[in-house]
C-alpha cells in the first residue's frame, strides 16, 4: 500500500462536511400506505420505480401495473407483488400514474388515456426527450405534471432521481414526489435546462461504470488473479471510494492527493491514467451522452 488514509478523512467536523440533505424541508413526509398508484409500463425502469415506491411505503395492494399487454402486465405484476390491471383500470382511480414508455410512445399515450386520467392526479414522465411543456398540452389544463430521470441502480436503493416539476404542482404534490422516491438513493429536483448534464453525471454514468469496473476486474485476471476474487475486491474497492466522499464531503483531488505516495505504486498509476487519456476519455463520453439527450429533446 502507497499511504494510510488522509488525515483529512478523519476526525471530521460532521455539521460541516456532510453532504446536503437533498429531501426538501418542511413536515414530516407524507404516508404513501393509501396512495393509489398507477403503472403504464412496468419494464426496465418502471419495474425498479415501483419497488422504490413499495421500500418508501406505499401499499401493494393499491399498486396497479398496465404492460402492453395483459400477460405482461400478470407477470410484472407478480414479480413486484402488486396488481396488474387494464390501462384504463389502473389511471381511472389512481393519485399518481408513472408513464413508463418508451420517449415515442409518450404523447400518443396521454392522448388515448387523456379522458380518463383523474384530475388533480399527478402525472410522472419517465421518458426523456419529452419536455414538461409538451406533457402538459397533452393533458387537460392544470393538470400536475413532474418529470422523473431516475438511473438503474435505485434498484437496490443507491441510484440517482432527478425530478423536474411543472407549472402547475403543489406543496403538496411535491413533497409526496419526493416521499414516493425518498429510498431510491438520492432524489434531486432539477430544472429542464439542467436535464442533460444530469443524463451526461447520473443517468448514462451506470453503464460507463460497469464497463470501467468489467476492465479492472479484466486486468487483475490477466494478471493472475481469480475472477471472483478481482470482482470482490474492484467492486468493494470502487463502493468504499465513493461512500469515503460521500460520508466526509472531502473533495475527490483531496482524498486522491491523500493515497499517493510520492514514487509509489499509485503514483504511477495515476501517471499512467493520465498518459492514456482516461479523463479525457470520460469527460468525453459524458459530453456525448448530453449531446444526444439535447438531440432527442430537439435542443
Amino acid at each position: 500500500m502507497n499511504a494510510a488514509p488522509p488525515r483529512t478523512l478523519v476526525g471530521m467536523n460532521a455539521t460541516t462536511s456532510q453532504p446536503a440533505d437533498r429531501t426538501p424541508a418542511g413536515p414530516a413526509a407524507p404516508d404513501l400506505s393509501s396512495l393509489r398508484i398507477a403503472v403504464i409500463g412496468a419494464g426496465n425502469m418502471g419495474g425498479p420505480v415501483v419497488r422504490t415506491f413499495l421500500d418508501a411505503g406505499a401499499a401493494p395492494t393499491n399498486v396497479h401495473i398496465a404492460n402492453s399487454t395483459p400477460a405482461s402486465s400478470q407477470r410484472a405484476a407478480a414479480e413486484l407483488g402488486v396488481q396488474a390491471a387494464s390501462r384504463e383500470q389502473a389511471v381511472s382511480s389512481a393519485e399518481v400514474i408513472v408513464l413508463g414508455v418508451k420517449p415515442y410512445q409518450i404523447l400518443d399515450l396521454l392522448a388515448e388515456l387523456r379522458a380518463q386520467i383523474p384530475a388533480g392526479a399527478v402525472v410522472i414522465s419517465l421518458a426523456a426527450g419529452t419536455t414538461l411543456e409538451a406533457i402538459e398540452q397533452a393533458l387537460p389544463e392544470g393538470q400536475p405534471v413532474l418529470r422523473a430521470m431516475p438511473n438503474t441502480p435505485i434498484a437496490v436503493g443507491e441510484g440517482a432521481v432527478g425530478l423536474m416539476r411543472g407549472t402547475t404542482v403543489s406543496e403538496d404534490h411535491h413533497a409526496q414526489v419526493h416521499a414516493l422516491f425518498s429510498r431510491a438513493g438520492v432524489a434531486v429536483d432539477i430544472t429542464e435546462d439542467q436535464v442533460h448534464a444530469f443524463i451526461a453525471a447520473a443517468g448514462s454514468m451506470p453503464a460507463l461504470g460497469y464497463a470501467l469496473i468489467e476492465s479492472m476486474i479484466d486486468e487483475a485476471v490477466r494478471q493472475g488473479m481469480p475472477r471472483a476474487l478481482a470482482a470482490d475486491l474492484v467492486q468493494q474497492t470502487v463502493r468504499g471510494a465513493a461512500t469515503v466522499l460521500r460520508e466526509t464531503g472531502v473533495h475527490a483531488a483531496i482524498a486522491r492527493n491523500g493515497v499517493t505516495s510520492p514514487g509509489g505504486t499509485t503514483a504511477e498509476a495515476l501517471a499512467e491514467f493520465d498518459r492514456q487519456g482516461i479523463r479525457a476519455g470520460i469527460a468525453a463520453s459524458m459530453a456525448a451522452a448530453a449531446e444526444r439527450s439535447r438531440a432527442m429533446s430537439g435542443d
